[in-house]
């Protein structure tokens, strides 16, 4: 069913909150109520520690809730690809750093170290950034939050670079890091992992050489190991299987790289042409997508794709632009302009805000897939192979999958910001709410009924679908979910519920937008053993 909420009539920003505490108003919450722990969702961290424990200053938590994180990368082009993606949200995060690092694949070399297929520590300001600030302008009427280019530019350091796992000593890169995992800002420092985690582990292990034995190391150990979350696009090193998991088993580490179905490197490894993408999805993964609707203006025309006539310099792997190299190159090529990788995506799609995120969960799903905790010795989270989609089959990598479309829709809508000079020229995305909040109580067999708000900030239309999150749930079986694709839903509790057991339901929003934009509320209901909502 279609709803629409909004006449606002102000444009930019100012245009889009009033949209939002209209939705406020409608729902009692805004669409992040569907979160069902907003504490968890933001993380935890202790308390100040006692005046005269050696703390360095920082920014002061309340400046703002997005997401904290720094971006530590070895710059292959998929990482060049997945920054392009990340310039166009750094609206929505608090980018602390961008890190040169190294990895298994790539390193700069050093007196005893020959380089590594190393694209140098000039591509993100001489290139990335400079084209950044060419579509800032634009990028600001749709968001005053994006960053300056120099703010931005302020944040890029060099890590450890010498050779693969490299740890030895302090770098630039490792010092930002150390001195945020010990400032006063309560908020977990999410710190990506595009590369190897040796920079991060180099940040880690000054920490400890500094305050091990002192009356402090204890309680600076809990705090660092609370602050610090790892999101790893794989751990492509051996610095956390050798230092952090043995000296910092509490620290949580995501290892992402599962997602890789969706976001890694596509190849026609069955010589068939095939491309990546649930059926019907496929476009989106196609030369004509990409080319019509990523790879323009300044800052999309560095994007990478295949045989798109780029390439890294320093990297003779790096054959994905010519025609004739990649015929014999390891990974076999498809058509031009079709999607080639961004690896490096699920380090930062657990972050970005579309309502359902909770970075503080990685048992909840969203954008970014979902995570399991795999090791009793140290806090390692992995990606979950299966989930079911709604007609209850099991399908490998949906935890991905299942979001692509709306992933992709938000990057071509965030690229045609960086062309569009007025805020009415271009899409944004909806806010979607349950208006019963974002818990309910029920008992077996009861019914429930569910009621969509939302609100669109350019007057789309939007339309609704309600649909259970299986594996989010603790109850195992589906519901019986009626109205689906209405503003009101009911959802029956299944008699064979038990009290504690948990259902998780997800409504989604999209606008008939230009691009069609997706937002998503969740509503968990608690079993209990006697009649009771709220």
């Amino acid at each position: 069913m279609r709803i629409t909420r909004g006449k606002a009539r102000r444009t930019g920003r100012c245009r889009t909150a009033v949209v939002a505490l209209s939705l406020l108003a409608l729902a009692g919450a805004t669409a992040g109520t569907g979160t069902p722990a907003t504490a968890a969702s933001q993380g935890t961290a202790p308390a100040t520690v006692r005046h005269g424990t050696p703390m360095t200053s920082g920014s002061m938590a309340g400046t703002t809730a997005r997401p904290r994180t720094v971006v530590t990368t070895d710059m292959e082009q998929d990482d060049l690809a997945s920054l392009v993606r990340y310039l166009l949200y750094t609206n929505d995060l608090d980018t602390e750093g961008i890190v040169y690092t190294s990895s298994m694949w790539h390193w700069a070399g050093d007196d005893s170290h020959s380089p590594m297929r190393w694209t140098g520590t000039r591509t993100i300001q001489d290139i990335v950034l400079k084209a950044y600030a060419e579509v800032y302008p634009n990028l600001r009427k749709h968001d005053p939050r994006y960053p300056t280019p120099a703010a931005l530019l302020s944040k890029v350091k060099t890590g450890n670079i010498a050779y693969e796992g490299e740890m030895s000593h302090d770098t630039e890169g490792s010092d930002l890091i150390r001195k945020l995992l010990l400032d006063h800002d309560p908020r977990p420092v999410h710190l990506q992992v595009w590369g190897g985690p040796n920079t991060v582990a180099r940040a880690l292990k000054s920490i400890q050489d500094r305050y091990e034995g002192s009356p402090w190391w204890v309680e600076i150990h809990e705090r660092v190991s609370k602050k610090a979350v790892i999101l790893a696009s794989g751990l492509q090193d051996p610095t956390y299987k050798n230092y952090i998991a043995p000296n910092w088993p509490d620290l949580r580490t995501e290892e992402l790289s599962a997602g890789y179905a969706t976001w890694g490197y596509n190849c026609d490894w069955s010589g068939q042409g095939n491309t990546r993408g649930l059926p019907g999805d496929e476009k989106y993964f196609r030369g004509a997508w990409t080319k019509q609707n990523i790879q323009t203006g300044p800052l999309g025309s560095l994007y990478r794709s295949w045989l798109d006539g780029q390439a890294m310099p320093g990297d003779p792997a790096d054959i994905f632009g010519d025609p004739q190299a990649a015929k014999d190159g390891w990974c076999k090529p498809l058509s031009p302009y079709d999607f080639l990788s961004e690896g490096d995506n699920v380090a930062y799609l657990p972050l970005l805000d579309t309502g359902i995120q909770a970075p503080g969960n990685p048992n909840l799903g969203g954008w970014g897939g979902r995570a399991a905790r795999t090791s009793a010795s140290s806090d390692l989270w992995t990606m979950v192979p299966t989930e079911t989609d709604e007609t209850g089959a099991e399908l490998r990598d949906y935890t991905t999958n299942r979001w692509e479309a709306a992933v992709q829709n938000d990057f071509a809508a965030r690229m045609r910001w960086t062309l569009a000079p007025g805020y009415r020229q271009a899409n944004h995305a909806p806010f979607v709410g349950v208006a019963s909040g974002g818990r309910v109580r029920a008992v077996p067999g009861q019914v429930l009924n569910l009621r969509a708000v939302s609100a669109d900030p350019d007057r789309d239309t939007v339309r609704t679908h309600w649909w259970q999150y299986k594996e989010e749930g603790t109850y195992p079986g589906r519901i019986a979910l009626g109205g689906a694709d209405s503003a009101t839903a009911t959802v029956t509790v299944p008699a064979d519920a038990r009290p504690g057991q948990t259902i998780s339901v997800i409504l989604q929003g999209t606008d008939d937008g230009d691009v069609s934009l997706t937002r998503y509320a969740r509503i968990v209901i608690q079993v209990v053993g006697s009649a009771h909502t709220g």
